[in-house]
């Protein structure tokens, strides 16, 4: 978003520049410092202002990154939005990627837990521990 000065934002806010400094100082607004001129300046984004403040008041007449009165929006370079517009579609299709990865991953170990059952069932069945022993005479009747 854009930045202003701290002039700037007290007259968006229409409130005193000493108002702007007391907020600072005490960690309710928050800024930015730019060096220009080889001199640290201190910058307030405009939506620090609108969290703030609320809705501004005045508006900057004949700048093409002016803020709005009533419904206090920025007009912001399209390219920026676009990016934006463009990372949001990546996120999306990277987080549908990763949920069909957890889905399969999922699928897998059930595939898996039903096969350990197989196998532990098979086991249970064939372990000769388990056959009850025979009388030493039904050897003989077997045959």
């Amino acid at each position: 978003m854009a930045r202003v000065s701290i002039s700037e934002a007290a007259r968006l806010a229409n409130v005193s520049r000493p108002t702007i400094y007391k907020l600072l100082k005490s960690g309710e607004l928050s800024y930015t410092s730019v060096v220009k001129h080889g001199k640290s300046v201190k910058t307030i984004d405009t939506t620090e202002i609108i969290r703030v403040f609320g809705a501004l008041e005045v508006v900057s007449a004949g700048d093409s990154d002016s803020v709005k009165s009533d419904d206090a929006s920025t007009s912001v370079n399209s390219d920026f939005l676009q990016s934006l517009q463009h990372q949001v579609t990546l996120l999306k299709t990277e987080n549908a990627g990763l949920k069909d990865a957890v889905n399969a991953r999922d699928e897998h170990i059930s595939s898996l837990r039903q096969a350990m059952q197989l196998l532990e069932h098979k086991q249970s069945v064939s372990d000769p521990q388990n056959i009850p022993e025979k009388s030493w005479w039904q050897f003989w009747k077997s045959r």
